[in-house]
């Protein structure tokens, strides 16, 4: 079934995705330009319902023309996009990164990147989200989902005796509730926060709902709208149309300018889009000021392009920025260059590709081969050559193996207890007993092979029991503070951190002191000193290491790679400095506070974080193991006499 061609609909798709590709290119200029995502979905449920109802209560419909006419829509442009994507990307990214890529690239043949990116980020505001080049076909992977599901929804109810309407309805709306109350109460649950964002079930069915709700009731409205034949009722009409349109159009204004991601999103507040989006589409009458405007030439073509814009701008602001080896645009030649390149792309995908393509008139078989089946065997054909043989990586091969050591956090052949336990977590000279204990986040774990280099050197045992994004402190506990991510693995390690320090003579700490804000307030800071009280034991505090750019970080792995030597002023950002200083402040009288770094010699803190050519740091402000074992035997000679007196006092 072919529905009648609405122009306003091309509009509000318009309006839709210009609100996401402003946000996308400074969300400062739109905070809550995300929300276009959500009208996109309000449209797809109208749409697709509408077909696929009229289709079952007119007997027919048919699965294999559905799946044709959705095959042809969607998927040429996408694998072209993808390939594009795939090409500038192994280009521009880092192998780790290459491979992350590849990954999600293929969680796309099979319609599940929405929750591959859900386990992969902290979220669809998590800084690792931003540097992903398909992050945003989480979306298209919730409406193949809903494509999938939604026909048997509706041949089941529509195939009972009653082939009742409010049956059909009541179901819808119950599904729709349920939808948002999951949302709403994610907070409530790890999983739910994990997946609220990008999952078809939480929140995201609801707002396809209420276009599917829409639909069905606007079949028969249409029905009953054609027999207006009275003058006065077709004012009348035009008249509520116009004022509830307006209203519509309104409520997604008001939505996209003041909802933003400090709320809870989505929840009960994609209500409002959603119900002003299917506002519109209810509403619909060619002399309604929102259909007019709506219906201009320029909105329409916008809007006509929108599927195509939508795919090719996301690409095209991460790769240039990745280009450029920045977070974000800062010159306005940067933006015209980057809305350009996407118009153009998008005009010649549309043309040349999405339109024929949405009009081939072939066999399913055809279709579901050339455009499905062909580039799922691509995909998956160089997603496991690459896994297996690393061909990809040609390029670099004789740095591969530094290059690898230098984004090694910790050697999982080492068996460090980070966020799990590995046998006794026993290191450093393990023929005494542990009376040493290191614990606290990543940034104390990172010290890991430095007191494993110290013990060994100066005959110590230590135990090492550290988890991420967990300080260990009661009150991270208390206050709820802990990442949803990490809060099972912080929760499970605190009865083994608590009965280590209770057997152990002296206490050795280290964390990210410039994080875990809470109130204003650095939470280590401010509650590290009333820990150490607690302990009535030797305490020694270890410094947090210089925390560095990641940019700079990525710039010179890149020129590393290519034997192109790399310097730069800009390596240091100096934000652990003043907590440095402050938790120095705060811990002296009751504990030794120590930085490992400051026998460096001059040379080598100059350059640092560079060290012997290589770059000490995982990632951030993480150090790595390979380069931090290097170091250590450099500083630990002229620490001499103070790793002695500790051996001497925990082999007492």
């Amino acid at each position: 079934m072919k529905l009648k061609y609405r122009s306003d609909i091309d509009g509000l798709r318009a309006l839709a995705v210009l609100s996401v590709i402003i946000y996308h290119l400074n969300n400062n200029w739109l905070q809550g330009g995300f929300i276009g995502v959500d009208i996109f979905f309000v449209i797809s449920g109208f749409l697709i319902t509408k077909i696929i109802y009229s289709e079952i209560c007119n007997n027919t419909f048919s699965f294999k023309n559905f799946y044709q006419r959705r095959i042809n829509r969607i998927l040429p442009v996408f694998f072209c996009v993808m390939l594009l994507t795939s090409i500038f990307t192994w280009y521009l990214f880092l192998p780790k990164d290459l491979m992350l890529f590849l990954r999600s690239l293929k969680s796309t043949t099979y319609f599940w990147e929405n929750m591959f990116f859900a386990q992969n980020t902290g979220g669809y505001w998590d800084t690792s989200a931003e540097s992903m080049p398909i992050l945003h076909t989480w979306s298209l992977a919730v409406e193949e989902q809903f494509y999938i599901i939604l026909p048997v929804i509706l041949l089941i109810l529509l195939k009972t005796k009653q082939r009742s309407i409010k049956l059909v309805l009541s179901v819808l709306f119950i599904i729709a509730f349920i939808s948002f109350l999951l949302a709403q109460i994610s907070p409530e649950s790890a999983f739910l926060t994990k997946y609220n964002y990008y999952s078809l079930f939480t929140g995201r069915a609801g707002e396809l709902l209420i276009g599917s709700i829409i639909g069905i009731i606007s079949v028969n409205i249409d029905n009953k709208h054609n027999g207006l034949n009275n003058l006065a009722q077709q004012q009348a009409l035009l008249i509520r149309c116009n004022i509830m349109s307006f209203i519509g159009l309104i409520g997604i204004v008001l939505s996209i300018t003041f909802i933003s991601d400090k709320i809870l999103f989505p929840s009960f507040w994609a209500v409002i889009p959603a119900i002003s989006a299917a506002t519109i589409l209810y509403c619909y009458h060619p002399k309604t000021i929102v259909s007019r405007l709506l219906s201009l030439k320029p909105v329409v073509f916008v809007g006509k392009i929108s599927y195509s814009l939508y795919l090719w701008h996301w690409p095209i602001i991460v790769l240039t920025r990745k280009y450029l080896f920045i977070k974000e645009f800062n010159s306005a030649e940067q933006y015209i260059i980057v809305s350009l390149i996407t118009l153009i792309l998008s005009i010649i995908s549309y043309f040349l590709i999405e339109r024929p393509c949405r009009i081939n008139k072939r066999s399913f078989k055809y279709s579901f081969i050339t455009y499905y089946i062909f580039p799922v065997l691509v995909i998956f054909s160089v997603y496991y050559m690459q896994k297996e043989t690393k061909f990809l990586d040609y390029r670099y091969k004789e740095k591969l193996e530094l290059y690898k050591l230098q984004g090694q956090y910790l050697d999982p052949s080492e068996n460090f207890c980070i966020s799990r336990i590995v046998g006794d977590c026993v290191f450093g000279d393990k023929t005494k007993k542990p009376n040493i204990v290191l614990f606290g986040d990543s940034h104390s774990g990172h010290y890991s092979p430095y007191l494993d280099e110290a013990g060994k050197k100066y005959g110590f045992a230590v135990k090492i029991i550290n988890a991420h994004a967990c300080t260990f402190l009661p009150e991270q506990y208390d206050l709820n503070l802990i990442d949803s991510r990490f809060k099972k693995d912080c929760e499970d390690l605190r009865r083994d951190v608590t009965k280590a320090i209770e057997e152990s003579k002296i206490i050795i700490y280290a964390g990210r002191y410039n994080g875990y804000d809470y109130n204003g307030e650095l939470l280590i800071v401010k509650y590290l000193p009333k820990f150490i009280d607690k302990t009535n034991k030797k305490f020694i505090v270890l410094a947090q290491v210089p925390w560095i750019d990641t940019n700079e970080h990525e710039r010179f792995i890149a020129n590393y790679l290519q034997g192109i030597p790399f310097t730069s002023s800009h390596f240091i950002t100096n934000s652990e400095k003043l907590p440095n200083k402050l938790i120095e402040e705060e811990v002296k009288g009751k504990a030794i506070f120590f930085n490992p770094l400051n026998d460096l010699n001059e040379e080598s803190k100059k350059e640092w974080p560079i060290y012997n050519g290589l770059i000490a740091y995982s990632y951030d402000g993480h150090l790595g193991e390979y380069v931090t074992r290097q170091w250590s035997k450099e500083v630990l000679p002229k620490q001499k006499e103070f790793w002695k007196q500790l051996a001497k006092e925990a082999n007492e």
